[in-house]
């Protein structure tokens, strides 16, 4: 009797020494991922695992620090085959999990975060079909979880992602339509607030909540104030990850504070010469090149603004087979600069490249706008 007693007071103080430490171990690898230091992060992901082999959470760590790889450098297909691995690890110790306990809230919530963020990369690489059916899958494990135990803020960050993007995507991409039929439909605004209350509340997502706030604000609701504040608060505590510094300086571009986003920019291209683990992606170097020409156009610094206007010319026809929008602008800002610094025949050069190219947004009318003013 007295050895039980013993038992069960021991068990008491043990168990909660195993979740702390578990939790610090888990939020110190999601700082070193942040910052950039993956195998660091790595290092405390494996010792999570390590304290409990059965269980899927550290597992699904290891799928965001191999989805982090590929968002630091979304052309570089060399880290799919080891993200899809990791997912399906994380599926089978899962699974396990479930086959003897349905009821497993935490298992669920780990095998839907990693099938969710595979749909990710199957959408990244245009694999229409296999994106659906793990939005699907992700979604029905997310609300098992949430009936569960709906206090889970991190079950409600994939829940708010999945009610954002369900409206918005039919209206913007009809083409999908037939593919989110048989989903149930999504409320943006609803969605908006669930991510927020993640980012505020959250054990583990707190940072990928306002990485994901910073995207919406950013390239879909076009609201760069928002869209600052939460890349700003990410890029000062993680000045070393390139895609919150990206997000932040788009931000600055956005809200017309083109000072802001030179100095910026500027850093980007530093760290890149610096040899900064993914800053000196083309990708990023193109985009840094762009937005220095496009923000000192808008200074009147047009030698300035030519210059890294042509750098971005130059990488575009390195990554890109085909016209993009990106590589439409640079030309259509390199006809304005030249028109500006005397070189009209020059200038209506690149304005008829920017014609004969597809039409991204307004391109052909601005082109067409500017040649008529030469």
């Amino acid at each position: 009797m007295i050895r039980n007693i013993f038992f069960i007071v021991l068990m008491a103080f043990t168990l909660p020494l195993y979740s702390q430490n578990k939790d610090e171990m888990i939020i110190k690898g999601l700082d070193y991922m942040y910052h950039m230091r993956l195998d660091s992060a790595k290092i405390e992901y494996d010792r999570v695992i390590s304290l409990n082999p059965k269980n899927p959470e550290g597992y699904f760590f290891l799928v965001l620090l191999q989805w982090w790889k590929i968002n630091i450098n979304k052309e570089d297909l060399s880290n799919d085959e080891n993200f899809f691995r990791a997912v399906d690890k994380v599926i089978d110790i899962a699974d396990n999990v479930l086959d003897n306990n349905s009821d497993d809230d935490n298992a669920m919530f780990y095998k839907g975060g990693a099938i969710g963020y595979r749909g990710l990369v199957h959408a990244l690489r245009e694999n229409w079909l296999k994106a659906a059916e793990d939005g699907r899958r992700s979604l029905n494990l997310f609300e098992e979880a949430s009936k569960i135990n709906p206090s889970n803020k991190d079950v409600m960050f994939g829940n708010g992602v999945y009610n954002y993007f369900a409206e918005y995507i039919p209206d913007r991409y009809p083409f999908l339509k037939p593919l989110l039929i048989l989903f149930p439909s999504g409320d943006k605004n609803k969605g908006l607030l669930q991510i927020k209350e993640t980012a505020m509340n959250s054990k583990f997502g707190k940072v990928e909540a306002k990485f994901i706030l910073s995207y919406l604000y950013l390239k879909y609701e076009k609201n760069f104030v928002e869209a600052e504040i939460y890349s700003k608060d990410l890029s000062d505590n993680y000045p070393e990850n390139p895609q919150f510094a990206r997000y932040l300086y788009n931000s600055y571009v956005g809200e017309g504070k083109f000072n802001e986003a030179i100095e910026g920019w500027q850093k980007v291209l530093q760290f890149a010469s610096e040899g900064k683990f993914g800053f000196n992606t083309p990708v990023l170097l193109r985009e840094a090149n762009y937005y220095l020409g496009f923000s000192y156009m808008y200074t009147g610094n047009n030698e300035e603004a030519k210059k890294y206007l042509l750098k971005s010319e130059e990488l575009s026809s390195q990554i890109d087979k085909d016209a993009t929008m990106i590589k439409a602008f640079t030309l259509l800002w390199l006809g304005v600069v030249n028109g500006r610094l005397g070189d009209k025949s020059k200038a209506r050069e690149y304005f008829d490249k920017v014609l004969e190219m597809d039409n991204f947004g307004d391109s052909h009318d601005q082109a067409e706008k500017y040649k008529a003013r030469l």
